[in-house]
């Protein structure tokens, strides 16, 4: 679940490795504090979004990078064409152009299916202010992918080619 979060927000392999590393420091620090045992995966969740938070902020103050970013996620162990590939790699760069909190509650929501009332307790966000970030981010990257006939074209079948947008505002 955390390397998985960490990979869909952030795009990259090696930083989602990184960031868990992160995350389970920080929960084995504060794993006396957990009350309620059944609590655990929200528990571990509320850490996976605290520090994907920093690092997007932290990413996006950034203004000089030695290395390339690796800008694809591999979700699975079957070879993946190379039109796919780009395909994911230009959504990821669509979705690097959101703000860090936006980014966060966009990928939560539409790459973690979680509900909005999910979202809002993970990130100690009302409803209200997921709602607004939530359509804030779909707009933009509803515009965006507009503009590349390759993404409407892949996400045509979601909804989002006619009007973009449909099957991501609930």
């Amino acid at each position: 679940m955390v390397l998985m979060t960490a990979r869909r927000a952030l795009g990259s392999e090696s930083e989602a490795e990184d960031l868990a590393q992160e995350v389970f420091h920080r929960l084995f620090r504060k794993a006396k504090t957990l009350r309620e045992p059944d609590c655990l995966r929200s528990f571990v969740f509320s850490f996976v979004v605290r520090v994907l938070k920093s690092e997007l902020r932290r990413k996006a103050r950034g203004w000089l990078s030695f290395r390339e970013p690796q800008a694809f996620v591999e979700l699975g162990g079957e070879a993946v064409d190379m039109e796919s590939r780009d395909l994911l790699r230009r959504f990821y760069a669509l979705l690097a152009r959101l703000g860090a909190k936006d980014r966060l509650v966009f990928a939560l929501r539409h790459l973690e299916s979680m509900t909005v009332d999910e979202v809002a307790v993970s990130m100690n966000l009302s409803p209200s202010t997921v709602k607004r970030s939530l359509a804030r981010s779909t707009l933009k990257m509803s515009r965006w992918i507009e503009t590349d006939l390759g993404l409407v074209g892949l996400w045509d079948g979601k909804g989002l080619g006619q009007g973009l947008g449909k099957g991501w505002d609930r």
